[in-house]
């Protein structure tokens, strides 16, 4: 069993945001936080930052996704008293989406039968595919402010976010996170799948979704000597990636690769046809949920494949050919160990979801918090350059990584390579400053 004392201690980019963050903020205990987030050991001192700035554990609600869960990280959170809700069982596979769907439901309903006991003015939700900001019901939003921040692409594209009647802080979009998670991620898949794949031979991969982590998982299979094949809707995407072999259509991939990795976020497989099985392939998703190949699980279930649990390795013949997919079709790299990404290097994104979480307490605090607008808010760059910098002296990834560039000390060029409305807040950007930087007036919509 994991030492829990490791995971308990405080990650040093949280613990100099916590010492950072202003000391005069107000109503902090009629502040509620409500959290969908991966139960890995680092959620612990992520949640333990809010609680060290202010925040009451029994106001804070969370609940985690099944694939991704740590038995350990549980019994924590629970011992310390947050409300922890657990995920329903999911039966079938590729069903994750409508079972979720139906624990934001529970959750929602329970967070309310909490908080109509309390004096709570604001709540904060801290979302991780968009699915807890987009559900939450009417009898929440018509009686409390709400300040959303979401962490993923695939939540910010969620169509319904567009009908939010609350503003929503866009971590997903910072530029700290576009630029510098993605090689995380794409090296955490990959030592994930060390022990699968082949050692002894030259695999053909189809690499399906070329933005970021795409380009990074694509990237580091050819430093491994395999053979890339890579596909986007978007045709320049594929052409952004040295040694690797675009393609026109998601047929080509089908054929001719014998490990498929999905990194779009969407269903790659919903025209797939039993005919494209011509050998025997292994299909892995590096993105969330088990959407990548949704339409294929459930060809496994029409087929009658076995399998005890959703989150088996599945296997099973269809076109006289072994289809192998990882982990049920969910994302590589999560498998309900607690660990991801090592802590030291993740606390770059735990970092910028606490800067995103002291910027909504920050604008739903103040007397104009019920007339904020709707809009979409860039995750501010002074609070970016921050954790940066703090992630430089303590990350050893990022002494290889763009995170040394002069660039990061710009807070415009922060800001602009950054997405939202860039809402300049001195109350913020007074408390994270360093000693370099480059303050330059910017508005960018």
């Amino acid at each position: 069993m994991k030492d829990t004392s490791v995971y308990q201690e405080e990650l040093p980019v949280l613990d100099a945001i916590v010492k950072a963050a202003p000391k005069d903020m107000a109503g902090l205990h009629s502040i509620a936080f409500v959290c969908v987030q991966h139960m890995l050991f680092t959620t612990i001192p992520l949640l333990g930052s809010l609680v060290r700035l202010g925040i009451s554990p029994s106001n804070i609600h969370i609940t985690g996704k099944s694939y991704s869960s740590s038995p350990l990280v549980i019994e924590h959170l629970i011992r310390s008293g947050y409300h922890y809700y657990p995920n329903k069982p999911q039966q079938n596979l590729g069903e994750f989406a409508d079972c979720f769907k139906r624990d934001m439901a529970s959750m929602w309903q329970a967070v309310y039968d909490d908080l109509k006991l309390k004096n709570i003015s604001l709540i904060v939700i801290l979302d991780d595919g968009g699915m807890c900001l987009t559900n939450v019901p009417a009898f929440i939003s018509e009686k409390y402010d709400l300040v959303g921040i979401e962490q993923t692409t695939s939540g910010l594209t969620n169509p319904l976010m567009q009908e939010l009647s609350f503003p929503v802080i866009e971590v997903a979009s910072s530029a700290a996170k576009q630029i510098l998670e993605s090689p995380l991620i794409a090296e955490a898949v990959i030592k994930k799948l060390d022990n699968l794949l082949p050692t002894q031979r030259i695999l053909t991969c189809g690499v399906v979704g070329m933005g970021l982590i795409g380009e990074a998982i694509g990237r580091k299979l050819i430093s491994l000597n395999h053979k890339v094949i890579t596909y986007d809707l978007d045709a320049c995407k594929t052409k952004r990636l040295e040694k690797a072999c675009p393609t026109k259509t998601l047929e080509e991939v089908f054929r001719n690769a014998d490990y498929v990795f999905g990194c779009s976020g969407e269903d790659i497989t919903k025209d797939f046809t039993l005919d494209l099985l011509n050998k025997e392939k292994t299909f892995i998703s590096c993105s969330s949920q088990d959407k990548e190949f949704r339409t294929l699980l459930k060809l496994f279930n029409q087929h009658h494949c076995d399998y005890r649990n959703v989150l088996d390795n599945l296997d099973c013949t269809l076109n006289s050919q072994s289809v192998h997919i990882i982990r049920g079709g969910f994302p590589a790299n999560l498998d309900n160990s607690g660990e991801s990404v090592s802590a030291i290097d993740i606390q770059l994104t735990r970092g910028l979801l606490l800067g995103g979480a002291l910027q909504a307490i920050v604008m739903g605090s103040r007397p104009s918090s019920s007339n904020l607008p709707t809009w979409r808010y860039m995750l501010n760059p002074s609070l970016q350059n921050f954790v940066v910098s703090h992630w430089i002296l303590h990350s050893p990834s990022a002494a290889s990584s763009s995170a040394r560039s002069h660039l990061w000390k710009d807070l415009t060029w922060i800001a602009e390579n950054s997405k939202g409305f860039y809402a300049q807040d001195p109350f913020l950007e007074q408390a994270f400053h360093t000693m370099d930087k480059t303050r330059k007036t910017t508005r960018v919509a």
